[in-house]
């Protein structure tokens, strides 16, 4: 039984299609499509039951519109960390290796650690994951489309495709010279580098970019660069 004063803490579970939510202290469940009537639902039955903090794992970006929605709603979210989370449900006997982390341990975990720190809403971090992640969608279409030019195909298809690769280059450039300015103009910038440094090649592949633009800039432009776009002073 719930003392009046206490908190009613919902664990959510990320995916792409949808959310599970389970209200663990008071036995309710219910999974949710990841559409905007969906979450409206979400926010209705958390308001039916009271529900005072939402707590959920990051998932790759999915969890991003869920988040905002329910900050905007007025309840408390708590962005926790998976590791931790499965860290407390092996060690409470409820998780092999391999299992998957579900809503009701992302509530039992929140409603145990009522004060263990969670990701902190930040609007120029979730603007730079956007970023990032639009980058790397570019980078998956490039090489989807070098893996097609290995086959024979027409001439017609093959000037398609080149032309698609450049765009796709261009592109890529403006959205990393967009990463690093992102970086540059946030003060808590070494919050942001783990972003920057979980994106394979990024870090190399800008840094030669950028040897290219040297020319026009002095060496505390270059050591910035190198710095904050490589990662290699903020391991």
């Amino acid at each position: 039984m719930m003392a009046q004063n206490e908190v009613v803490v919902v664990g959510i579970d990320v995916a792409k299609d949808k959310v599970d939510a389970c209200i663990r202290s008071l036995s309710q469940r219910q999974t949710f499509a990841s559409t905007a009537e969906g979450r409206r639902a979400l926010i209705r039955w958390l308001r039916k039951h009271r529900v005072g903090k939402a707590a959920m794992e990051a998932s790759g970006g999915y969890e991003q519109d869920w988040a905002k929605a329910l900050r905007e709603a007025r309840i408390e979210v708590r962005i926790v960390d998976p590791k931790r989370v499965r860290s407390f449900a092996r060690s409470a006997g409820r998780l092999a290796k391999n299992d998957p982390i579900d809503a009701e341990m992302i509530a039992w975990f929140a409603e145990t650690f009522t004060e263990a720190p969670g990701q902190a809403y930040d609007a120029a971090r979730e603007r730079l994951v956007k970023i990032v992640n639009a980058r790397q969608g570019l980078l998956d279409l490039q090489t989807n489309l070098k893996n097609s030019g290995e086959h024979t195909v027409p001439d017609v298809v093959q000037k398609m495709q080149a032309r698609l690769l450049k765009k796709i280059a261009v592109e890529v450039a403006k959205l990393e010279t967009a990463i690093a300015a992102q970086v540059k103009a946030t003060p808590h910038f070494a919050e942001l580098a783990e972003i920057i440094e979980s994106v394979p090649g990024l870090g190399k592949d800008h840094v030669r970019r950028t040897d290219r633009d040297d020319a026009g800039t002095g060496p505390g432009e270059r050591q910035y660069r190198r710095g904050f776009v490589g990662g290699s002073t903020l391991r």
